[in-house]
């Protein structure tokens, strides 16, 4: 294995990259150095801290992206990455799997992350101030994880969740122009996250088997969490609902006309502009247990 300096060694990171092989690390020192695609597998990539390495300037040579991530097993760490945002630009792409991305900063591009990859990890990143989504999960992806990481002050989504999945674990999505989380595909878990004064929804569902449990969802200036219609077996659990809606057509958690078999129990629903629970149509086949709140249409589902 050997280590490769940039700028002491090589002007570029992308000269770095090239002189690689699977399993070299890569140290980038304290400056502002253009973008690069990692295309040699198992390369370790290190910044000296966000806000000390900066990728900025010109775009990867794949791409109008800050970094592409298109070979497997890359660990990438210690970087802001800023500016990205002409043509199709993304702050941080990964079209490959198996990668672990941390103590990242993506800032003023497109999109701030987007995964077209499997099986990866983002750690401890903070994505904010982009044109589009803060975390973009595009379709035909699965089973990516993102922890302890901040999304906020983007213009559509802080987290847009388009395939099956994934885990949320412990994220942040505050100040976002529309959805703290939009989870508009099957089987993904959302656990412990914040969603906070977002201009939408606090957590919107577009899908069935989804699993919303444990989190807080404050704020919001449309619903804190919302089923759309017709979207079933989801489950609702144990979340802090507090201080959501804007009118009569909003509520604290929102379960549209059409839903069946979803699960909301446990959750701690109050101080919502209108109305706390609000199941559309009635109840249905869906199952409410044990929320504590304050007001419900149809009456009945505090306790």
């Amino acid at each position: 294995m050997t280590i490769r300096v940039v700028p002491t060694e090589f002007m570029t990171v992308q000269d770095a990259i090239d002189a690689s092989s699977a399993g070299d690390s890569i140290q980038i020192l304290a400056g502002t150095f253009d973008g690069f695609n990692v295309d040699k597998e198992r390369l370790k990539i290190f910044g000296c801290g966000i806000g000390k390495t900066i990728i900025a300037g010109n775009s990867s040579p794949l791409s109008d992206n800050g970094i592409d991530v298109s070979s497997n097993q890359t660990i990438l760490k210690g970087l802001t990455v800023q500016g990205f945002s002409e043509g199709d630009g993304e702050g941080i792409e990964i079209t490959s799997n198996n990668n672990v991305l941390k103590e990242i900063e993506v800032k003023f591009n497109g999109d701030g992350f987007e995964l077209r990859g499997n099986n990866n990890l983002i750690i401890n990143c903070v994505t904010l101030f982009n044109d589009d989504d803060g975390f973009d999960i595009f379709t035909n992806t699965a089973h990516n994880c993102i922890i302890h990481c901040t999304s906020s002050n983007n213009k559509n989504n802080g987290f847009e969740i388009t395939d099956e999945s994934h885990t949320f674990l412990k994220n942040i999505a505050i100040d976002n122009t529309n959805d703290g989380f939009d989870v508009s595909d099957p089987f993904n878990t959302l656990f412990q996250n914040k969603s906070i004064r977002n201009g939408r929804d606090g957590i919107s569902v577009f899908n069935n088997s989804n699993n919303i449990i444990g989190n807080i969802s404050c704020n919001n200036v449309s619903n804190g969490i919302r089923i759309d219609a017709s979207e079933d077996e989801n489950v609702i659990d144990s979340n802090i609902v507090r201080r959501n809606g804007n009118d009569v057509t909003t509520a604290g958690i929102l379960v549209e006309s059409g839903s069946m078999d979803n699960v909301i129990r446990f959750n701690k629903v109050k101080n919502n502009i209108e109305i706390d629970i609000e199941a559309e149509g009635g109840v249905g086949t869906n199952i409410y247990d044990e929320n504590k709140c304050e007001s419900s249409s149809p009456g009945g589902l505090c306790t």
